[in-house]
């Protein structure tokens, strides 16, 4: 079963070489009950973890059947030693806050990429152990709540789980009274009478007298070799092979599912385990994602209605004008000469060209005119401008009395008008407007009537050349048919409104390179937006709302440095349980999957409770605002960018608060982590 040839392991003490084990030389066949004895310091321990696969010896060669440890690689080495081999610890090792049937299944769920999920046949064995070995009604307690001689039993039950060909006792008497020791030898007797293969580690004579052959060591070489009395006959073949001990690989994506599976009821026992210390550590967690959230949430909502209010006064307007190009040379050759818009040809087609535009209308005026009523003028920065119902949309024009212009009036030329809320206001000032005829002189002495349909609200303007009070809007082609020339029958201007999603900016360049592709160099073509100012404003909300989910940032990462304290504290705390699982076959790769899943549990749980936590706040907020600006009313708002980013910074942070405990554990040595008080 075991060959030892030229075994030798020596340790570095600053510059000088200490020997521990030197060319030791012998072999333990299948069924043998075998001792090592010797006193304290001759290396006993060291041979025990060089046969247990926890240690690899300076040089020489150990082989267990056909597999060489000194050629298998580490996660090789714990599948070997899971599946071949039981360990009788002197100090037990059981886990201290695991129950008695916790700790006697511990090496069935390891290596945790290949051990059944749900294993029903290792559950009713461990019963059976445990009935067998006397420690039945003891099932539910803690290893503190035992004797010496029980925490034993358990150890031993724990030993034979996974039907190992080897069974390894380090000096498994060593802190027991005379009778239980006596009933500790007596049952590794008769597991060697069942074929089971000892190997057992005593500095007492008494106990070497119970194996069946003793190997003699001191100073870390064997000085003799006793056989008490031979070995069974009966021992089953060894089926080890090197090749049977090969880990599976993880998925495509490098991501062990499977392994994550099988920690998870670990991950959840400990959080659930030390819940006022993971309660305490999800505390800055939990306000670093509200912050995130809410933050993030309200600095986009913020944006959102302050650029919706910009565009209620007309800000997402594009107004293109067009005029024929009078610096044309006659080699320029256009493919279309431009000399006004047609609304028919030119515009009509455009809310299929570009998505984006969602209303037009023909924009002709006339400056310097007079509208009279009733023996009254108004004369001075009277604007009127033939316009389609859209322009009011566009302008955000609010109706006062009446209503306004419509397709019909347009198509037909009907002299109708709506007026601004001061040429109203000083015409007729003690009669009713509606119906009243007005009449318009404009600068050639053309007088023409309208009749008023409707009256505009009062309107607040910088713009001191054309008060939208002193406005007069009339069918555009009602105001083609009365013009007294024909350039200013023609379309040369037109206002465009945007959707509020898309950029102004874009759009009217891309209006304008239209029609600069369609007419060529006969037209010039100039489009006017209040653009600059709206990107001037979403540049100064983006910082807003960068500088907000900063700051929310922060608070998210120092909860996230306190989930990594938290993780290293408990990483120290349990140096022995990691100890204790290494030994018994859980690999490096599960012990990190288990200490980043912590991490990440502890992160989501927290994360979760944060998402609500800032969902509840940034609504509260908006509800708050909705009492004290008169403007907004409450909605219930949902921004997936928030959303996003809290999910991110939940798993940023887990994986990250993680990452250092995970490798920690990792990098632990099995041995030192054993000796760990």
């Amino acid at each position: 079963m075991i060959e030892v040839k030229d075994l030798s392991f020596a340790y570095k003490i600053a510059d000088r070489k200490v020997e521990v084990l030197k060319n030791l030389n012998f072999s333990v066949q299948a069924g043998e009950f075998v001792g090592i004895q010797g006193p304290s310091g001759s290396g006993k321990s060291t041979l025990f973890y060089i046969l247990g696969f926890l240690l690899k010896p300076t040089s020489g060669r150990v082989s267990f059947g056909e597999a060489d440890i000194m050629r298998l690689s580490e996660e090789e080495l714990t599948v070997l030693r899971n599946q071949k081999i039981g360990f009788v610890f002197q100090q037990f090792y059981l886990l201290s806050k695991t129950n008695v049937l916790e700790n006697i299944l511990l090496p069935t769920r390891y290596p945790s990429e290949t051990a059944p999920l749900d294993n029903p046949t290792a559950h009713a064995k461990a019963l059976a152990l445990a009935k067998k070995l006397g420690i039945d009604l003891h099932l539910h307690h803690l290893p503190n709540q035992l004797s010496g001689g029980q925490q034993q039993r358990v150890a031993i039950a724990r030993s034979l789980m996974n039907e190992v060909d080897l069974i390894l006792a380090d000096e498994p008497t060593g802190n027991l009274d005379s009778q239980t020791a006596q009933e500790t030898l007596s049952l590794l007797k008769e597991l060697n009478r069942q074929g089971k293969t000892i190997i057992l580690i005593t500095h007492d004579s008494e106990v070497a007298q119970h194996c069946s052959k003793v190997y003699h060591l001191r100073d870390g070489a064997f000085t003799n070799v006793v056989e008490n009395y031979p070995a069974p006959t009966h021992a089953p073949a060894l089926t080890a092979q090197a090749n049977s001990f090969k880990i599976p690989g993880t998925l495509s994506f490098g991501i062990p599912w499977r392994t994550m599976r099988a920690v998870l009821p670990l991950v959840l026992e400990n959080l659930v385990r030390n819940k006022a210390k993971s309660l305490l550590t999800m505390l800055g967690v939990v306000i670093g994602v509200a912050a995130v959230l809410a933050m993030v949430t309200l600095g986009q909502f913020t944006k959102r209605k302050i650029l919706d209010s910009y565009e209620s006064l007309g800000v997402n307007k594009l107004m293109i004008r067009g005029y024929p190009n009078r610096n044309l040379r006659a080699s320029d050759k256009p493919p279309v000469n431009f000399t006004a818009f047609t609304w028919e040809k030119d515009f009509l087609p455009m809310k299929r060209i570009f998505p984006q535009v969602e209303r037009m209308s023909p924009l002709l005026s006339a400056w310097r005119s007079t509208v009279a009523a009733g023996g009254i003028d108004i004369s001075e920065k009277v604007g009127i401008y033939g316009v389609t119902p859209d322009y009011f949309d566009i302008t955000n024009r609010k109706l006062l009395l009446g209503h306004l212009l419509n397709e019909f009036q347009v198509k037909n030329h009907s002299p109708v008008c709506v007026v601004g809320y001061e040429i109203a206001d000083r015409l007729f000032k003690k009669t009713d407007p509606l119906g009243q005829i007005l009449t318009i002189s404009d600068r050639s002495s053309l007088n023409y009537p309208c009749r008023i349909i409707g009256v505009m609200a009062f309107q607040t303007s910088n713009k001191e050349n054309s008060p939208p009070n002193l406005n007069v809007l009339i069918p555009y082609t009602y105001y083609m048919s009365m013009a007294d020339n024909w350039w200013s029958a023609q379309i040369h201007e037109a206002a465009l409104q945007i959707a509020p999603q898309a950029d102004v900016e874009d759009a009217g360049k891309m209006v304008r390179a239209y029609f600069s592709k369609k007419y060529g160099k006969s037209g010039m073509f100039l489009v006017d937006s209040d653009s600059t100012l709206i990107a001037q404003m979403k540049r100064f909300l983006n910082l807003f709302s960068i500088l907000l989910g900063s700051i929310a940032l922060l608070s998210l990462i120092v909860g996230g440095i306190g989930v990594n304290n938290m993780m290293l504290v408990s990483v120290s705390e349990r140096i022995r349980e990691f100890g204790i699982r290494k030994a018994l076959g859980a690999t490096h790769r599960s012990l990190r999957v288990q200490i980043l899943m912590e991490s990440i549990t502890l992160c989501a749980v927290a994360g979760l409770i944060g998402i609500m936590l800032g969902f509840s706040t940034y609504e509260l907020a908006i509800f708050g605002a909705t009492k004290f600006v008169p403007n907004v009313k409450f909605e219930w708002t949902f921004e997936p960018l928030a959303a996003s980013l809290s999910l991110l910074a939940i798993l940023g942070v887990g994986v990250a608060s993680g990452f250092v405990p995970a490798v920690r554990t990792e990098r632990l040595q099995v041995i030192e982590a054993l000796r760990t008080e």
